[in-house]
C-alpha cells in the first residue's frame, strides 16, 4: 500500500507545483477547471458597460489585497473586448456619497442599485473566500492558496449573466494566488 501512496503524493505535489507556475491558458489546455455558468443573455450583447464592485472578503486576511484585485479584475474584463468599465474613482465616490459599505455592496440587490446609479448595464462582484497556506509547503513560507466567487449581474433585469468559482496558488504570496483565482474564475468569458 505504501508503494502506491508515496508515488501518488509525489505526483500530486508535482502537479500542484506545475499548476501554480502555469498560465491559465496552459491550465485550460490540460483540462483545468472550468467551474462556471453563463446565461444565454450574456451573448446577446456584444459589449457590456460594467461596474466592478470592490471585492468583499469573508476572510480577515484578504482585506489588504482587495484593492489590487479590484484593479486587476477591471483589466482582465477589458482584455476580453466584451466589456467597457465605469471609472473606478466614480465608483469609489458614489460608494462614499451613498454610504454603501464595501461589505454590503455584494448583496445582489444593492449591487444592481449601484449599477443603475452609475448608468451601467452590468455589475461584477467578487467575493474572496479563503486565503490559506498549505502546510505541505512549509519550506515555502510565502506560498498561498486562494479561492473566490465572481458574479456578473444584468442591471436591467437583475439576472445573473455569469457566475464562477476560481482557485489559485502562488509561491510569492496571496496577491498572486488571488489573481490566478480570478483568472481561473473568468476563463468562461476570456477564452
Amino acid at each position: 500500500m505504501k508503494r502506491i501512496i508515496v508515488p501518488m503524493v509525489v505526483l500530486a505535489a508535482v502537479g500542484l507545483l506545475l499548476t501554480s507556475c502555469m498560465s491559465t491558458a496552459q491550465i485550460m489546455a490540460l483540462g483545468g477547471p472550468s467551474d462556471y455558468a453563463k446565461s444565454p443573455v450574456f451573448d446577446s450583447k456584444q459589449v457590456w458597460r460594467t461596474v466592478v464592485i470592490p471585492p468583499s472578503a469573508s476572510s480577515i486576511y484578504a482585506s489588504p489585497f482587495t484593492t489590487g484585485l479590484y484593479d486587476y479584475a477591471g483589466m482582465v474584463l477589458l482584455r476580453t473586448g466584451r466589456f467597457t468599465l465605469v471609472n473606478r474613482s466614480i465608483v469609489d465616490q458614489l460608494l462614499t456619497e451613498q454610504e454603501f459599505s464595501y461589505s454590503g455592496v455584494v448583496d445582489q440587490t444593492t449591487a444592481v442599485q449601484l449599477g443603475k446609479l452609475l448608468g451601467s448595464e452590468a455589475v461584477m462582484t467578487i467575493n474572496i473566500g479563503q486565503i490559506t497556506h498549505d502546510s505541505f509547503w512549509d519550506d515555502e513560507p510565502a506560498q498561498r492558496d486562494a479561492s473566490l466567487h465572481v458574479t456578473i449581474i444584468s442591471v436591467e433585469t437583475s439576472e445573473v449573466l455569469y457566475t464562477s468559482m476560481g482557485m489559485g496558488s502562488d509561491f510569492e504570496g496571496a496577491e498572486g494566488a488571488l489573481r490566478m483565482a480570478l483568472e481561473v474564475a473568468l476563463l468562461g468569458i476570456t477564452q
